[in-house]
């Protein structure tokens, strides 16, 4: 089940992106040879007028191409095509068009998944880590300072089976709301049994509508010494947020919203992991912070492990903020991707004559081999982490 979710997710992204490119494409002019489901090779393709649409054996998202948009085939013509329909042909602004719409496509579909979302839990987000004080533009902040984030190699609660997203709310009864709560309630209990009450975060405002499960449990645990002879549990805590949009026209616009916050927080998170690559001169930090297919296929597991709606709502989620960064990812001036493609038209512009199509082809291929050279690396790393 994981894996074929995980390929309608990855599916649905690709699809939608290149649904973008055809249907602007169509409307500049632009003469599309073929639309295709999944990657080649092809398993079946079928002319309708100018267009083929084909379906393909590797079932990931799909693909556009459009006539004169490669500019390795223009090299090998050796000439500027002077068919007015092909798209090296168009103006920069209608080349730019189309080079966009893919982005925006998925940046809509984030919108109209945060909508759903949001209109199905109150206007509540689900809980989301808070790797850092942030100040969310739009919305009210709601924070749980004591979700586990992991575990010393001898903690009592470690082979408990507590789950990622599980925070401490009370402790022998007594209500804890931070660290320092947290440490007070077991510091002078070392070897005494307590009880622990673990609230799941991402339970925390849902009910399952068939079991009505909200998340809270009762562990009993024994806390063991510090070299200082303090009672500790040996964990490590970290923070949990939730959004909630309350006014009126919060309610109305919390699509966008909650796309523009979500999409600043993620782009804020990365410049700082870059930030601090720069300082420490290590790729660590920004190797850490990122995934790729493998990374993505473990979350998916991870989602669908809650059942019920609130793995439905997760997947919701997940979608949208993989929709956003595949935006995000592919406006950035990287050679290959839809911004990499854009610049060389910015710079064409700017100009006032296009760029040597053999200069282009060979930055949108070496783009291709770096890019794939890092998602096989992170692959790497995430197996090793997951798996």
């Amino acid at each position: 089940m994981t894996l074929l979710i995980f390929i309608l997710i990855l599916s649905l992204l690709v699809l939608v992106h290149e649904l973008g490119h055809f249907f602007v494409a169509k409307k500049m002019g632009i003469k599309v040879e073929e639309f295709g489901l999944g990657i080649p090779p092809r398993i079946f393709g079928k002319q309708i007028g100018e267009t083929k649409y084909s379906l393909n054996l590797l079932p990931f998202g799909g693909f556009v191409k459009l006539s004169g948009e490669d500019s390795e085939e223009l090299v090998e013509k050796g000439k500027t095509p002077v068919d007015p329909r092909s798209f090296a042909y168009k103006t920069p602004l209608q080349r730019s068009l189309v080079l966009v719409a893919g982005v925006m496509m998925n940046a809509v579909l984030a919108v109209g998944l945060y909508y759903v979302l949001l209109l199905a839990h109150d206007f509540k987000t689900l809980s989301f880590p808070m790797f850092y004080d942030y100040n969310f533009r739009f919305g009210h902040l709601t924070t749980v300072d004591t979700v586990i984030s992991g575990f010393s190699e001898d903690s009592p609660l470690k082979n408990l089976d507590i789950k990622p997203g599980e925070a401490i709310v009370k402790i022998d009864n007594t209500p804890v709301s931070s660290v320092e709560d947290v440490r007070a309630q077991v510091a002078q209990k070392v070897g005494k049994e307590v009880t622990v009450t673990l609230q799941d975060v991402l339970k925390q405002n849902i009910a399952d509508n068939a079991a009505g499960d909200t998340g809270t449990r009762e562990l009993v645990a024994v806390p063991i010494a510090n070299e200082k002879g303090v009672g500790i549990l040996g964990i490590y805590m970290g923070k949990s947020g939730v959004l909630s949009y309350e006014t009126p026209l919060e309610k109305l616009t919390a699509g966008f919203l909650h796309s523009y916050n979500m999409l600043a927080y993620s782009g804020t998170i990365f410049s700082r992991l870059v930030g601090l690559s720069v300082e420490t001169k290590s790729l660590a930090p920004v190797s850490e912070g990122v995934s790729g297919p493998v990374g993505i296929y473990s979350v998916v597991g991870g989602i669908l492990g809650y059942g019920g709606n609130l793995a439905i709502l997760g997947l919701i989620d997940f979608t949208a903020l993989m929709s956003l960064s595949l935006a995000f990812l592919n406006i950035m001036p990287i050679p290959a991707l839809d911004g990499g493609r854009l610049l060389f038209v910015v710079i064409e512009k700017i100009r006032g004559k296009k760029v040597n199509p053999a200069i282009e082809a060979s930055a949108h291929k070496w783009g291709i081999i770096v890019l794939l050279a890092l998602i096989f690396l992170v692959s790497i790393k995430d197996y090793l982490k997951f798996f």
